[in-house]
Formats: structure tokens, C-alpha cells, sequence
């Protein structure tokens, strides 16, 4: 008797890639349910915790330090900010109204405390001259589309000796720690080419893929 052969079902393959196009663009701006379970797992996976309290470490926070966290999600690297110096002031930026929501309830004591602001917009909805001391960012900046006018303005945004710093975790099923280490290589280079110096790159295992973090100083 002939084995039955089973034929895939048509469409089945680009319906999966539609799918999982769809869940890293939740990643990417997160709205509606979908939105919702997005920063759940922001919020609990005990790797991107732990990635957000090592890149807020790499800063040399001072009490009263201005910081600014670009894509603060939920508010995970906003716990680490609150936590690290006394009197410390973080404005959390995000363009999802979503995760600002999720950071305002969050975060409530220091909304009322006037230690933190949130903000939905982009980079560019902030006032200028602010004169942050750090600002930082964690798995966000592979989003950003035109690099060279983003770092012009967190650039601006820095008071002289300022310190930006970003962090690189590679996800998905065919990421690599070779894919992080040369997206990072070129994101220093354009650092330094956007007028940022002593630029530095760090890198540190959170399970089986490293993370890799890009430091510089205006």
C-alpha cells in the first residue's frame, strides 16, 4: 500500500511570514490586544529586565542626572533610572500611546512626585535645549529609519558631556550574534560621525544571544 502523502496547504507558508511580520511590527509600535501582550512580554521576560538594568549601569548617573529613555515601553528601564541615583528626573519617550499608558500606571508615585514625564511622540516632539545628562535606549534603534538626523538631534539634546547609550539584543528565530555584532560595529561608526566621542561598545550574554551595547559621550 502507497504512503499517503500530505500536500501543505496552499498559502500556508505566507500567511505564517504575514503572521510573524505582524508580531515584530507590535514590537515595533505596539497597539490594540496584540499591542497589550507585546508589552507584556516586554515587561516580564526576565532577559530584557535584565538587559535594561545593565544598560541603565553603563551610565554615569549623578543624583539629579536628567535622562532621557527613547522607546521606554512599559517602563522597565525607567524602574532602573528611578532606582539609580537619588533625585533623578528620566522623561520617557515612546511613540505607542499604549506604552505610555502602561508606564503611567506603572510609574504613578513618581508622575506625582514629578520625577518622571512621559511623553508620546518622537524625538522630534521634544523641546530643544532640554539638556539631558544621559540618554539611552534598549532594542529600539534598529527602528529608526534615517539614522543620521536621529542622532543629529539626540545629539542636541545632550548637554556637553552627556552620555548616550544603546543596547542591541538580536531576536527572532534566525538571529545571530554575528548580526549584533556588525549592526553595533556600524551604529558606532555613525556615532562618531554624527560628532559623538569616545565611543565604546560593550557586549554581555542574557542566555544564548548576547546583547551589545554602543556608549558615547557629546
Amino acid at each position: 500500500m502507497r504512503p499517503e502523502i500530505i500536500l501543505g496547504e496552499p498559502g500556508l507558508e505566507s500567511r505564517r511570514i504575514n503572521l510573524q511580520r505582524r508580531i515584530v511590527a507590535q514590537f515595533r509600535k505596539p497597539h490594540g490586544l496584540a499591542g497589550t501582550l507585546a508589552g507584556w512580554i516586554m515587561a516580564n521576560r526576565a532577559s530584557n529586565i535584565a538587559r535594561n538594568k545593565w544598560t541603565v549601569g553603563l551610565l554615569s548617573l549623578a543624583p539629579g542626572a536628567r535622562v532621557l529613555e527613547i522607546g521606554c515601553g512599559p517602563g522597565i528601564g525607567l524602574d532602573a533610572v528611578l532606582s539609580a541615583a537619588a533625585d533623578t528626573h528620566v522623561t520617557g519617550l515612546d511613540h505607542s500611546e499604549l506604552m505610555i499608558t502602561k508606564a503611567a500606571k506603572r510609574h504613578a508615585n513618581a508622575l506625582k512626585f514629578c520625577r518622571l514625564e512621559l511623553v508620546c511622540g518622537e524625538l522630534t516632539n521634544l523641546q530643544s535645549g532640554q539638556g539631558f545628562n544621559a540618554i539611552f535606549s534598549c532594542n529600539v534603534l534598529q527602528f529608526v529609519d534615517d539614522r543620521k538626523v536621529f542622532l543629529t538631534l539626540a545629539h542636541n539634546h545632550l548637554k556637553t558631556g552627556g552620555q548616550f547609550v544603546t543596547t542591541y539584543q538580536p531576536r527572532g528565530q534566525c538571529a545571530s550574534a554575528d548580526e549584533g555584532r556588525s549592526w553595533i560595529s556600524q551604529f558606532a561608526e555613525d556615532l562618531c560621525q554624527a560628532g559623538f566621542t569616545d565611543v565604546d561598545v560593550q557586549e554581555r550574554n542574557f542566555g544564548k544571544m548576547p546583547a551589545f551595547c554602543a556608549i558615547a559621550m557629546r
